[in-house]
């Protein structure tokens, strides 16, 4: 049986994800451990858009965005060491908020 497909039954019943394209282009991640943790999925899912006539997709993008950047916003402390660090801690509190 030389050639033949050598799968076992259980492998014709998985997902494959060969050959799936997706239309995102991921960005190229430069950190080495980075990791969507399931409490910044949940705060994303908690909101779907579904493309019903009733839903506004530009409102949705609006929101999405606005979590987005408040991620970003509670990230940023860490992005800063050295002088820039000290910078952000001497600031005004509650004076950035973009």
């Amino acid at each position: 049986m030389a050639g033949q497909d050598q799968r076992v039954l259980r492998d014709y019943a998985m997902p494959q994800s060969l050959g799936i394209a997706s239309s995102i282009v991921s960005p190229k991640i430069e950190a080495h451990n980075f990791e969507l943790q399931s409490t910044l999925i949940s705060l994303v899912e908690k909101d779907q858009f579904g493309g019903h006539p009733s839903e506004n997709p530009n409102m949705d993008l609006w929101n999405f965005l606005a979590k987005c950047d408040t991620i970003k916003l509670r990230l940023f402390p860490f992005s800063l060491r050295d002088r820039a660090s000290d910078w952000l801690q001497n600031e005004e509190p509650n004076s950035l908020t973009t």
